[in-house]
């Protein structure tokens, strides 16, 4: 399913599957010659989700960056709920300290960010590319991000709006649209649909995403 997953372009607002969005992005909209000496040296980052891969993103950060500034835009964009402790680990499982540099780094790498070590949210980054850009407000630039998945109510066929964080370990189908969720037995345990491998856990909302897609 992920491998034929579709995402927007957030800087031309074109729709791509996601194999194929890398290629957009650094053909399209990598280095121009005008970015070559006042620009910023940038890596490329593919961020998904370590076991729901439809969900996905595509960012450029200064090489210049630490991994605590792409810890504080996942935060925002995919993880924030309760202030829960996170990290960064290597392929051999070692923390790699979130003020070390993303230039350290090289293109192929690859690595792990938990966030909640409770309730773990696992997200896989692999640096994707290398390319420049024109000096941007935010160190974080977001280039690309899946369609939200569309869920429908198990109760009417509806679009669904919320699950059950009770019903979501032993039901095919724990979702449900407004009007069923006000009926559903589990009612308190209600939680949004969000566009985040962190949907349902915790007591994510995701609050704070603020990247929706505005073509």
């Amino acid at each position: 399913m992920a491998a034929g997953s579709k995402g927007n372009c957030y800087l031309c607002g074109g729709e791509f599957g996601k194999a194929a969005i890398k290629n957009h992005l650094m053909k399209a909209h990598g280095a121009q010659e005008s970015d070559q000496e006042s620009g910023q040296k940038c890596y490329v980052l593919k961020i998904e989700g370590a076991y729901n891969k439809d969900y996905w993103l595509y960012v450029d950060v200064p090489v210049t960056s630490a991994l605590s500034t792409v810890d504080t835009f996942l935060r925002k964009i995919w993880l924030e709920c309760c202030g829960h402790m996170s990290g960064f680990f290597g392929s051999s499982r070692e923390e790699i300290g979130k003020n070390r540099k993303l230039g350290t780094f090289s293109v192929g790498d690859k690595l792990l960010h938990e966030y909640d070590f409770g309730t773990t949210t696992e997200t896989l980054i692999t640096v994707a590319g290398e390319t420049m850009r024109k000096a941007q407000k935010q160190s974080v630039r977001l280039l690309a991000r899946n369609v939200p998945p569309a869920f429908s109510c198990s109760s009417c066929g509806e679009p669904a709006s919320a699950l059950c964080a009770e019903c979501v370990y032993d039901s095919d189908n724990p979702f449900f649209c407004d009007a069923c969720g006000a009926k559903h037995a589990h009612d308190d345990m209600l939680l949004p649909v969000t566009n985040s491998p962190r949907m349902g856990e915790c007591g994510y909302c995701g609050e704070l995403d603020v990247f929706d897609f505005k073509p």
